[in-house]
C-alpha cells in the first residue's frame, strides 16, 4: 500500500513535471518579439559594418545587446508569473520575489552582463521563479492592507518572511555556485581536448545540452574556446610554413558545420519545417526565420517553436551536430573532402561557409549540403512528434492527423485570458478609484415587515451609488471591488454609513438593520473587533444590528466561521443566512451552524406556481421552525405571494410588495 502511493506520487510527479516544462516552452514563445528584435538588430548592425557606417552600426549593436541582456530579466518575470498561478500568491508578489532570488542567485555566481549590469543567465531565471514557487507553497504570505486592524502586525512578518526568503536565496546562491564549480572541475578533470575525435564529440555535447536550456555555452566553456582558436592559427602557421599537416578539428571545422543556421545546425530544423509542417503557423516562423539562420543567427527557431526547456526538440538540437561531427570527421579523415584551411567568421553562410573553410573548394559546399540534408531528416520524426503529428502506415493514403489541444494553444490561451483578465481588473480598478473619488455611497433601506404584527419591523442595509452628477446608480458596482478582491474595504465604508445612519433612526425595540458582510471580511482576524470596535465609536448598541451572510463563506473553514457567529451572538448580535435555498447545501448548512434567522430566496417564490413548488416552500419554512430559526421571505412582490407566504407559516416578509428600498431620509419622514 506504502509503496503504491509512493509510485503513484512519482507518477503524478513526472505528469506534472512535464506539463511544466511544456508549458514554459510555451512562455518562452511570448519573449520571441525580444529575440526577433536582437537577431534583427545584430544582423543588420553587421550589415551596417561591412558598409563601413560605423556609427549606425555600433547603435545597432548597442540595441542588440540591451535586448540581449533583457531577456533573462523577462524570462523570470513571465516565468514567475506563470507559476504563481499555480499558488493562493499575488502575482505581483511573486514576481518580486522571484526577481529577488534571480539577483541574488546571480550575484553569488557572479553571473552579470559587463556591460549593463543585468542578470544573463536563463537558467538561473527559471531556477529563481522554481525556488520562489516551492517557497510559497510551505510559506505563503497574505497582500499588505492598510486599513486591516493588524496591519502593523502584518508588517512586521511581512519583513520577517522576505528577509527570511533572501537568507535562503543567498545559501541557495552558495550551493549553485559549489554546483557550478563542480561540474567544471569535472569537465577538466575529464581531460577534455576538443581537438581530438573523442574529446570533440564531449565538448559538442556540452555546448548542445547548456544551449537547450538557455545557456551560451561558448561563454561558459570561454577558455575551452579560446585555447581551440588559438592552437588552431598555431596549426595554420606550421601548415603554411610546411612543417605540420592540417588538423581535421579545427575552429573553422566548428564554425562551418557544427553550427550552421546557428547552434543546433538550425538550417536543417528551418528547411525539415518548410518541408514536413502542415502548420501555417510554423512555416510562417520559418520564413520570417530565413534571413536570420542564413546568417547563423537561430534565436527564432529557438525560441519561436521553442527548443528552450522543449524535451522533445532538445533531442535532434544535441543530436543533429554529433551526427555532423561524425561524417564531416570521416569525410576529411578519408580523404574524401579537402581539409579545412582557414577559419570563417561566424556570419557567413552555409554552403559558402564550407567553401571558404575549405581554401575555396567545392567538396566543402557539397560535404555542408549532405550533412544540412541528413540533418533534416533526423529532425523530422521529433518535429512531427512535436506538433502532435503521427504517420498511420497501415493505409497509404492516409496523411499525417493532427492532435488536437496542442499544449502551447493552451498556455497560450492562459495567457490571453490571464491578459484579458488584467484589462477586466484595470478597468475594474478605474471605476472604483472614481467611485472613491466622485459622487458618492449612500445606503437604501429596505423594509422586513411582520405579518402577524405590521407595526413591527426590520430593515436591510443596500448600498448604492450616486455619480457625481447626481444620478443613481445600480449596485454593479459591488462586481468591481469583487473583482478586485476589496470587499473588506466596502464592507468597512458600508458599515461606517450604516452606524452612522442608525443613530437617526428610531428603531422599536427588537428591530434592527441587516448588513450584507462578504466571505473575504469574516475571514479576516479582525473582523469581529473591527466591528464591535465601530459599535462603541458611533455608540450603537449591537442589539440593533444584524449580519447577513451568505452561503458562499458556509464553504470556507467551518470552526473559525462558527467561532466568529457565537463571538457575534454573545454581544447580542443576531446572524442570518441569505438567499437559503438557492444552493451549495443549505439544509445541512442549517443544521451545522447557529443561525438566528433565514432568509428564503425568491427563486424557492418564482417555482412555487406548482403543487410540488409550493409544498417544497412550505417544507423549507418549517425547516427554519424547526431548527429554531425566523424565516423571512424574500422577492415578495405582489398580494398574491403575500397571501402565499403567510399560509406557509412565514412571518416576515420583504420585497417591493411591502417596500421599495429607499434612503434614510425618506424613513425619517
Amino acid at each position: 500500500m506504502i509503496l503504491s502511493n509512493i509510485l503513484a506520487r512519482v507518477s503524478n510527479w513526472s505528469k506534472d513535471s512535464k506539463l511544466y516544462l511544456s508549458d514554459l516552452a510555451a512562455i518562452a514563445l511570448l519573449l520571441l518579439p525580444i529575440t526577433l528584435a536582437n537577431s534583427l538588430a545584430m544582423l543588420l548592425g553587421h550589415g551596417f559594418s561591412a558598409l563601413e557606417i560605423d556609427y549606425v552600426s555600433e547603435l545597432l549593436f548597442y540595441v542588440s545587446n540591451i535586448l540581449i541582456n533583457l531577456y533573462p530579466t523577462t524570462f523570470c518575470i513571465i516565468a514567475s508569473y506563470y507559476l504563481s498561478q499555480k499558488t493562493n500568491a499575488s502575482s505581483a508578489i511573486f514576481i518580486i520575489y522571484g526577481l529577488v532570488m534571480f539577483y541574488i542567485l546571480s550575484i553569488g555566481h557572479l553571473d552579470f552582463s559587463t556591460s549593463y549590469t543585468l542578470p544573463n543567465n536563463p537558467l538561473l531565471a527559471l531556477l529563481s521563479a522554481l525556488a520562489t514557487y516551492l517557497y510559497f507553497l510551505y510559506f505563503p504570505i497574505r497582500l499588505l492592507d492598510p486599513n486591516s486592524f493588524d496591519f502593523a502586525s502584518r508588517l512586521m512578518k511581512y519583513i520577517v518572511h522576505i528577509f527570511c526568503f533572501s537568507i535562503l536565496a543567498l545559501l541557495l546562491s552558495q550551493l549553485v555556485l559549489h554546483i557550478g564549480s563542480y561540474l567544471k572541475e569535472g569537465i577538466t578533470s575529464i581531460g577534455l581536448d576538443p581537438l581530438t575525435f573523442t574529446g570533440g564529440l564531449l565538448y559538442q555535447t556540452f555546448l548542445g545540452i547548456l544551449g537547450a536550456v538557455g545557456i551560451n555555452g561558448h561563454n561558459m566553456l570561454f577558455a575551452v574556446k579560446q585555447q581551440i582558436y588559438a592552437d588552431t592559427l598555431t596549426n595554420l602557421d606550421a601548415w603554411k610554413a610546411g612543417e605540420a599537416s592540417v588538423n581535421i578539428i579545427s575552429q573553422g571545422f566548428y564554425d562551418a558545420f557544427l553550427s550552421m543556421g546557428g547552434s543546433g545546425n538550425c538550417i536543417s530544423l528551418l528547411l525539415c519545417v518548410l518541408l514536413f509542417s502542415q502548420k501555417y503557423n510554423h512555416k510562417m516562423l520559418a520564413v520570417v526565420a530565413i534571413p536570420m539562420v542564413m546568417f547563423n543567427i537561430n534565436e527564432v527557431l529557438l525560441f519561436g517553436l521553442p527548443i528552450l526547456f522543449n524535451p522533445i526538440m532538445i533531442v535532434p538540437f544535441i543530436l543533429v551536430p554529433l551526427v555532423s561531427f561524425v561524417i564531416v570527421y570521416a569525410c576529411i579523415a578519408l580523404g574524401i573532402v579537402s581539409p579545412i584551411v582557414s577559419i570563417v567568421n561566424w556570419l557567413t553562410p552555409p554552403i559558402f561557409s564550407g567553401y571558404f573553410a575549405m581554401g575555396e573548394q567545392l567538396d566543402g559546399a557539397i560535404l555542408q549540403i549532405v550533412v544540412i540534408a541528413i540533418g533534416i531528416f533526423i529532425y523530422r520524426p521529433f518535429y512531427l512528434a512535436y506538433v502532435g503529428k503521427h504517420l498511420v502506415s497501415v493505409d497509404p493514403n492516409t496523411k499525417y492527423a493532427a492532435a488536437e489541444g496542442s499544449i502551447f494553444n493552451n498556455v497560450l490561451r492562459s495567457v490571453r485570458d490571464s491578459t484579458n483578465n488584467s484589462i477586466t481588473q484595470s478597468s475594474a480598478q478605474k471605476r472604483v478609484a472614481k467611485i472613491l473619488r466622485q459622487g458618492k455611497l449612500v445606503m437604501f433601506y429596505q423594509k422586513i415587515q411582520s405579518v402577524q404584527e405590521p407595526s413591527q419591523y426590520n430593515y436591510e442595509a443596500l448600498v448604492r451609488y450616486i455619480d457625481e452628477s447626481g444620478k443613481l446608480c445600480p449596485p454593479v458596482f459591488i462586481e468591481d471591488f469583487q473583482l478586485l478582491k476589496a470587499m473588506p474595504l466596502l464592507d468597512k465604508l458600508v458599515l461606517e454609513l450604516v452606524l452612522a445612519d442608525i443613530k437617526t433612526l428610531a428603531l422599536a425595540n427588537g428591530s434592527r438593520v441587516a448588513i450584507n458582510v462578504s466571505v473575504a471580511s469574516i475571514e479576516q482576524v479582525d473582523f469581529v473587533n473591527h466591528l464591535l470596535g465601530r459599535l462603541e465609536h458611533y455608540g450603537v448598541s449591537p442589539a440593533k444590528i444584524e449580519i447577513e451572510i451568505t452561503e458562499e463563506a458556509m464553504l470556507s473553514d467551518k470552526v473559525y466561521l462558527t467561532r466568529v457567529m457565537q463571538e457575534l451572538q454573545a454581544k447580542n448580535i443576531t446572524i442570518s443566512m441569505d438567499d437559503f435555498g438557492s444552493g451549495y447545501a443549505s439544509f445541512p448548512h442549517l443544521l451545522q451552524y447557529p443561525f438566528n434567522k433565514i432568509k428564503i430566496d425568491r427563486s424557492l417564490l418564482l417555482d412555487a406556481t406548482s403543487e410540488k413548488g409550493r409544498e417544497i416552500y412550505k417544507l423549507v419554512a418549517k425547516l427554519g421552525a424547526i431548527a429554531n430559526c425566523k424565516v423571512v421571505a424574500e422577492g415578495v412582490e405582489n398580494l398574491q405571494e403575500y397571501e402565499f407566504v403567510a399560509n406557509s407559516g412565514v412571518d416576515l416578509v420583504q420585497g417591493y410588495y411591502i417596500a421599495k428600498p429607499m434612503p434614510v431620509e425618506n424613513l425619517l419622514n
